[in-house]
């Protein structure tokens, strides 16, 4: 599961260059969120827009 998220955190970076965590988090370790069989990171942008990226958790 780590290494998924360290991949999700990478993916964005590549994509929107600078990334923040969302409302009251303080990291971006905190950002994720797990239901059923998928894996959502959501995170903030330069913008100030908050994005999700997901993704399937292997079984």
């Amino acid at each position: 599961m780590e290494q998924l998220k360290r991949s999700l955190i990478k993916q964005a970076r590549r994509q929107y260059k600078e990334i923040y965590p969302c409302g009251t988090k303080r990291s971006l370790s905190e950002c994720f969120t797990t239901y059923k069989d998928e894996l959502t990171f959501w995170f903030n942008t330069s913008d100030k827009s908050t994005r999700l990226l997901v993704c399937k958790v292997p079984i």
